[in-house]
């Protein structure tokens, strides 16, 4: 945002530069001048209780992040993990649709969006969300990992559905 003194502007113009600030790409982070460092830090603490299992916690500082940063696709990705974690299966898929936003390459949140719809038990959604992070990732090869592990968990389904 520009130099102008804020506390002179009335709530409309104020209104007006906050709409032109963040439909320009800006983030709260840049607003509030803070760095990559101390995101990244922040994003620490966040993995690190990831990693401890304190889910809640680690979803606290992962909600804090989004926030501040709702461009940067990991931040996401540990929001839908944490809740994921705790069962909350349907704000995780909605989270990791989010992060599919920011990135439609990238087929991660595919895949984690199809587990979750396994662990609900819809195994409809699930086969095709994984057939969906497959179709993704066959386009690099940055990928093959996901997309390996996404055939496997197709391969189980068909698996499960054929002993039925």
């Amino acid at each position: 945002m520009n130099d102008q003194n804020i506390d002179q502007l009335s709530g409309e113009e104020m209104e007006d530069m906050l709409m032109e600030f963040f439909g320009k790409g800006g983030t709260f982070k840049d607003l509030k001048n803070m760095s990559e460092d101390a995101m990244e830090a922040i994003y620490s603490v966040a993995y690190n209780l990831y990693q401890g299992g304190k889910y809640e916690e680690a979803q606290k500082v992962f909600q804090f992040l989004c926030f501040y940063d709702h461009f940067n696709r990991k931040y996401f990705l540990g929001l839908g993990a944490c809740q994921q974690m705790q069962k909350q299966f349907e704000s995780a898929i909605e989270i990791f649709t989010f992060a599919l936003v920011l990135d439609e390459h990238d087929p991660r949140p595919m895949i984690y969006i199809g587990d979750c719809h396994l662990a609900m038990g819809d195994k409809t959604k699930a086969r095709q969300s994984y057939e969906s992070a497959i179709e993704w990732a066959s386009e690099s090869s940055e990928y093959d990992d996901e997309k390996q592990r996404a055939a496997e968990m197709l391969n189980n389904l068909t698996d499960s559905e054929e002993s039925e």
